[in-house]
């Protein structure tokens, strides 16, 4: 483990990209949102993610150049093609004129339709809080396959994902998957040959178990839905929402050719001060948030974190003392070094001992 400059390695990622071919904003905003992604301790869809995403420029899934389609507009909705640009530019672009128009309208709804991978959607939603917004996005990918139904041990579905933000003086900034495991995390203990950290995958005999290979054998096995075993059907009704809203509403959905990494978004900002009113609203979630913080502890001593507030700390630590590179970290950003000829971010010096710094 080291530390290495934030600003760094946003530029490593980006250079990196734009050596691959990708338009030089593009990959400024392809990169921003990896580090971002790291930067809130999500660490399979951060710098993890580069050489998979230069790969995908060699194969032709993620476009490098272009621009993407506005193809239905109404003054509170709209609907955006992707034409397989990067998720960081689209996604950005959709929220970004999402929040401009909730000046206006109270609810305003867009959906994407194959755009490349977004990463960690809770990196989108600090600026939604600084408007004093609420944002619900829901995205997954319908050429991948990873949950079964509950029930079933074929998969069908995928991880779906889905975050939401809600603002106040304790802003909520959540982001979970309706499986019991992303498939990032799966793919990175695999890679590892590690064990997942229990038995949240089913085979395909119908039989749980730790070992992420039973995900890629033949037949596969599959991803537990969020609930397991005994409450599965929770997170399967979860899965069948975002595939409802982020793909058979954009019409890019599992009906179509089957293709990877092109993904389906469904995003819905709203001003929670046009029903009730900011102050109403405020003093509402101010309530709710303060009585779940001031609850007692189960252990007597850990306070009860709300989403996003960990996610938030490890990013202010991380840009104070530099960005921590774990081992598969480091790995994935020397691979893409050798593949493009970009140069490794030194280590930062560390404070103590003017050596490396070393975690």
């Amino acid at each position: 483990m080291m530390r290495v400059d934030t600003d760094a390695c946003r530029a490593f990622a980006r250079d990196a990209l734009h050596a691959k071919g990708l338009r030089e904003d593009l990959a400024g905003q392809t990169a921003g949102i990896l580090i971002e992604a790291d930067l809130m301790g999500h660490n399979t869809h951060g710098i993890a993610q580069l050489p998979a995403y230069l790969q995908q420029i060699d194969l032709g899934g993620m476009a490098c150049d272009g621009a993407f389609e506005v193809t239905r507009d109404a003054p509170a909705a709209f609907a955006i093609a992707g034409n397989r640009l990067p998720g960081a530019h689209v996604l950005t672009h959709a929220l970004r004129e999402a929040l401009e128009r909730s000046r206006v309208h109270p609810v305003v709804t867009a959906t994407i339709a194959d755009c490349f991978h977004i990463g960690a959607l809770q990196t989108y939603l600090p600026p939604v809080i600084e408007q004093g917004r609420i944002a619900l996005i829901f995205t997954t990918d319908p050429g991948a396959s990873s949950v079964a139904p509950f029930g079933a041990v074929e998969p069908v579905l995928t991880s779906n994902p889905l975050a939401f933000a809600v603002p106040g003086a304790r802003p909520i900034m959540a982001d979970i998957c309706t499986s019991l495991i992303s498939n990032g995390t799966a793919a990175q203990a695999r890679q590892a040959g590690e064990a997942l950290p229990g038995a949240y995958v089913l085979g395909s005999d119908g039989r749980t178990t730790d070992d992420p290979e039973a995900l890629f054998a033949d037949p596969p096995g599959t991803i537990l839905p969020l609930g397991g075993t005994g409450f599965g059907h929770k997170g399967f009704a979860l899965g069948l929402l975002v595939e409802t809203l982020a793909l058979a509403v954009p019409g890019y959905g599992r009906s179509r050719p089957r293709t990877t990494h092109g993904e389906g978004v469904f995003v819905q900002v709203i001003d929670p001060g046009f029903f009730a009113g900011d102050a109403v609203f405020a003093a509402e979630i101010d309530a709710l948030t303060g009585a779940c913080v001031s609850a007692r502890a189960a252990d007597g001593s850990t306070p009860v974190r709300l989403p996003g507030q960990g996610a938030m700390r490890r990013r202010k630590q991380q840009l104070d003392r530099g960005l921590r590179l774990a081992s598969h970290m480091i790995r994935a950003m020397e691979l893409a070094s050798q593949g493009t000829g970009v140069s490794m971010p030194p280590a930062l010096p560390d404070r103590a001992t003017g050596g490396r710094a070393h975690d």
